[in-house]
């Protein structure tokens, strides 16, 4: 092996770690350095006296062949994966090039090997490496069919010099990975408000938005997407937002609000809020918050019987009183008497403790059914 393989390979391998598809570059570059069948790598976790795969890293050519390889070798039949007759090794990583000879009366392993053969892998050698204490990272390197060598000193401690990257290249990984599932939960979170939420560098770059925003910009007759860029209608409200973005990336106050476009057509309202970073005084993003003028509160009626015990029918009442309905219009639209939707208004007056509209109103409009979404695209 060439003395500086290690150092020049360390660039690709730890772009595994933010990259899943670059392990695969990565162990094909072992594999062609010490000219071998495969490389992969595996992740195990113990449960009692078996290790089973929690994920798999292949090589170019073993994720070729995957599914022969799944089918004949890297299956629960495998006996690399049963613990009942081995001692775990109580080293922190251990490389075994030996398996041959120490497997070599074992039924299992014969038959194991044989397998391996059928898929034109010869002789293994296999790098453990211990995460805690029931994971176990797995790297298991194969000599082609034709290859009877045995792995080499160098090549065992090439190995060992590896250990420690590839755990590092594994935890940086694993970070990244819990750090995307984060993002993607308080994204899906945020998708529920019926507030639009766009997320801003102090230049005006859009870097994120939640579902109620994207909906508001594209029907917007005051506000849209040009690119990353928030762009609106007219000049002055566009100075306006500039303004806003300007202030509040500044660190000055907490709370910036302004709305654009006319009074008459259905104004955008706008809230402009700093996320400051560290210690910075200077806000390195921006947290806008959008809402329509004329915002239907799409309340849901079986929402508010659970909220508030009224029946289906006296939901669909205050619904309809949320939305602006009057008792006589509603009595007028289901062909009922309105002395019929008085008694139902009554009966709902005396569940909530209340006695006017505008009080029911209050209490529905403000409840968490009136706070979220319903259904996404």
């Amino acid at each position: 092996m060439r003395p500086d393989f290690l150092q020049q390979m360390l660039p690709t391998f730890y772009k595994s770690a933010e990259q899943t598809g670059n392990w695969c570059q990565a162990l094909d570059l072992i594999r062609d350095e010490m000219q071998l069948g495969c490389v992969v790598v595996q992740m195990l976790k113990r449960d009692g006296n078996r290790l089973n795969q929690q994920w798999i890293v292949r090589d170019s050519i073993s994720t070729e062949h995957a599914q022969a390889h799944d089918c004949l070798v890297n299956n629960a039949d495998n006996p690399r994966l049963d613990l009942s007759n081995a001692r775990l090794p109580m080293a922190e990583s251990i490389v075994i090039r030996d398996e041959c000879r120490t497997t070599a009366q074992i039924p299992r392993f014969r038959e194991l090997r044989e397998r391996t053969q059928m898929l034109g892998l010869g002789r293994p050698a296999i790098l453990g490496v211990q995460l805690g204490e029931d994971r176990n990272l797995c790297m298991i390197l194969h000599r082609r069919y034709d290859d009877a060598r045995e792995f080499s000193e160098e090549q065992e401690r090439f190995l060992y010099q590896l250990t420690p990257h590839l755990k590092q290249t594994v935890a940086l990984s694993e970070k990244i990975g819990q750090l995307e599932a984060r993002t993607e939960f308080l994204s899906q979170s945020l998708d529920q408000f019926n507030t639009g939420v766009v997320i801003l560098d102090r230049r005006g770059a859009l870097h994120w938005s939640n579902h109620c925003a994207r909906q508001i910009i594209q029907r917007s007759r005051h506000l849209s997407l040009s690119g990353t860029r928030l762009r609106c209608a007219a000049n002055a409200d566009q100075r306006l937002l500039a303004e806003l973005i300007d202030r509040a990336g500044s660190g000055r106050g907490s709370r910036f609000v302004s709305a654009i476009g006319p009074t008459w057509d259905a104004p955008l309202q706008l809230l402009a809020v700093p996320m400051p970073f560290g210690g910075n005084t200077a806000a390195p993003y921006i947290a806008l918050y959008l809402s329509e003028s004329e915002v239907r509160l799409n309340l849901q009626a079986v929402d508010i019987v659970q909220l508030f015990g009224l029946t289906p029918a006296e939901a669909k009442l205050a619904i309809a009183l949320c939305d602006g309905c009057s008792v006589s219009e509603y009595a007028a639209n289901l062909g009922v008497a309105v002395g019929t939707v008085r008694i139902q208004l009554k009966s709902i007056f005396s569940k909530l403790g209340v006695h006017r509209q505008p009080e029911l109103v209050r209490i529905i409009g403000s409840s968490i059914s009136a706070k979220t979404l319903h259904t996404l695209n």
